[in-house]
């Protein structure tokens, strides 16, 4: 999201469609443009003029797929680069400079990585570091400086959080 506007796109039966809403307004989400593909279980980060989209599960196949929109306007997504390996169910969050995705499921094994990528730029993941437990199905929430990875699952829910310093 920026200040004005929040995206969100994908979902269940792997749709394409990217929605957006006025944050500072009520009423239904209006269309926003579409992804590259319909997947599901994508991560998401932006800064305040990039959305980013990676991951995800499509056609029966985990993505290693990063696209992105400007928020500030509508229309389809650009291709961005591409994450370390095909995953899903991966977290992501952000700083205004760097987006994290964090664990995720490849194939069925959990992950424990953290990519990051620059989002004012265009190019594949960059290595960050690791959870301390691989999972999938994490959660991320992000301030200006830290972002915390908590929950998952490894066979069963887990109760643990993680926090890098995103710089």
């Amino acid at each position: 999201s920026s200040d004005t506007r929040g995206i969100y796109g994908g979902g269940a039966g792997s749709v394409n469609v990217i929605d957006y809403i006025t944050i500072a307004s009520v009423g239904d989400a209006s269309d926003f443009g579409d992804l590259s593909a319909g997947r599901v279980y994508m991560g998401a980060c932006s800064s305040t003029t990039r959305g980013v989209f990676g991951g995800g599960h499509a056609g029966g196949a985990d993505k290693n797929i990063i696209e992105y929109v400007t928020i500030a306007s509508t229309g389809d997504v650009t291709d961005f680069g591409d994450l370390s390996s095909s995953r899903r169910a991966v977290a992501g969050g952000s700083s205004s400079v760097r987006g994290l995705f964090g664990g995720g499921a490849a194939n069925s094994t959990n992950e424990d990585t953290i990519d990051y990528i620059t989002i004012a730029s265009t190019g594949d993941y960059t290595d960050f570091g690791d959870l301390t437990v691989a999972r999938q199905s994490v959660t991320a929430g992000t301030n200006r400086l830290r972002c915390v990875f908590w929950g998952g699952h490894t066979g069963a829910y887990r109760d643990i959080m993680d926090y890098v310093t995103i710089a």
